[in-house]
């Protein structure tokens, strides 16, 4: 099974961004380089790197390593329906990537998205992507981690599944104020909740004044 590891900014406030319809990019500003090289080389340690159709469209992510030493990742994009920007940096860089859709997208759409250079589209799901079984594909391709940058919906629904095995958080010192803005995980639909599952803090520690926490879950004795 692919070690999956989430790594999100968050501000004090709990929120994903500084409002509704900001970037998550904008919150990089409060941090310095030592923190940003820490987190590309986070990526240049994993297989693969996700985002929801979200964050491409809300961010226009690059995915890549850039200020650490290491391969790209990589990139994988669940979009159900294939509304994916096509003038995204992602589609139109030639690093590969490979977007995962179900079967209610559009062919023309799937079609304009496997037009793109190196970029590989995949059916996988009826009315949505099927995280379970793209991980599957994907460890059958021969990624074995992934770390997932994406937003407050994929987040959520990779936990409500199980798929998660370490979260890295890192903790933005602003209050955005922003009732609007997303907070860490929402669901696709109002009662789409999933058990309590605990964690335990295993590493915890400051870059450029900023404090990164890791969790992973806690093992449950007989």
């Amino acid at each position: 099974m692919i070690e999956i590891t989430t790594l999100s900014e968050l501000t004090i406030d709990g929120k994903l961004s500084l409002g509704p319809k900001a970037s998550s990019k904008d919150l990089f500003d409060f941090y310095g380089d030592d923190l940003r090289a820490w987190f590309h080389a986070q990526r240049a340690l994993n297989d693969a790197i996700m985002v929801g159709s979200g964050t491409v469209v809300s961010d226009d992510p690059e995915l890549t390593v850039r200020h650490a030493p290491g391969p790209n990742p990589l990139r994988v994009i669940p979009s159900s329906r294939a509304k994916l920007p096509l003038d995204a940096k992602l589609l139109n860089d030639g690093v590969p990537t490979l977007v995962a859709v179900s079967r209610m997208a559009e062919h023309a759409d799937v079609a304009a998205l496997a037009a793109k250079p190196n970029v590989d589209v995949l059916t996988c799901g009826e009315r949505s992507v099927d995280l379970v079984a793209l991980m599957d594909i994907l460890e059958g391709r021969g990624v074995k981690t992934m770390i997932v940058e994406g937003g407050s919906r994929l987040l959520h629904s990779l936990h409500q599944v199980g798929l998660v095995n370490r979260i890295i958080i890192k903790h933005i010192p602003v209050i955005t104020g922003s009732m609007q803005a997303p907070s860490y995980m929402h669901p696709y639909e109002p009662g789409d909740a999933f058990d309590l599952t605990r964690w335990r803090l295993v590493e915890c520690f400051s870059k450029s004044g900023v404090a990164v926490t890791i969790y992973e879950p806690m093992t449950v004795r007989a």
